[in-house]
């Protein structure tokens, strides 16, 4: 996937998502609260899936769009690992068509991700701003 056929599928309008969101934890020694493979249907019939990970301790959240076969193309993290210079909250898009081997690069600095008060309220604002429509239910980790 090249940046134009990312931006092409980014813009398009009514994707979605119908299965329900639900964090679990994936290995009993692992805090972490992780969903997996969940489908984003679109009209350019990309397979495309979203994982998200969920880290109390910190705590953290990840959400990472996947096209399978290709790799990662858009990943936002809110209060994760640290990038110079954007900070913990923020977001990797594919810019080159090597991005997805390389795990997305580069970052972008997302303020207006901090300090929101709940997981559901990211997940609300990053659906909305990627023209996702999510039918199915959103359990709070």
């Amino acid at each position: 996937m090249n940046r134009a056929e990312f931006e092409a599928l980014r813009n398009l309008p009514d994707k979605q998502i119908t299965s329900d969101i639900v964090f679990e934890l994936k290995q009993p020694t692992s805090p972490n609260l992780v969903f997996e493979d969940v489908k984003v249907d679109n009209a350019l019939n990309y397979d495309v899936v979203l994982n998200g990970t969920y880290k109390p301790g910190i705590p953290s959240i990840t959400f990472n769009f996947v096209l399978r076969g290709t790799g990662p193309i858009c990943r936002v993290c809110v209060n994760g690992t640290i990038h110079p210079p954007v900070g913990r909250t923020h977001k990797h898009d594919l810019r080159k068509d090597s991005d997805p081997r390389n795990n997305l690069p580069a970052a972008v600095a997302r303020p207006d991700l901090e300090n929101l008060p709940t997981v559901k309220l990211v997940w609300d604002i990053l659906l909305q701003q990627a023209n996702i429509k999510h039918t199915g239910t959103f359990n709070e980790p």
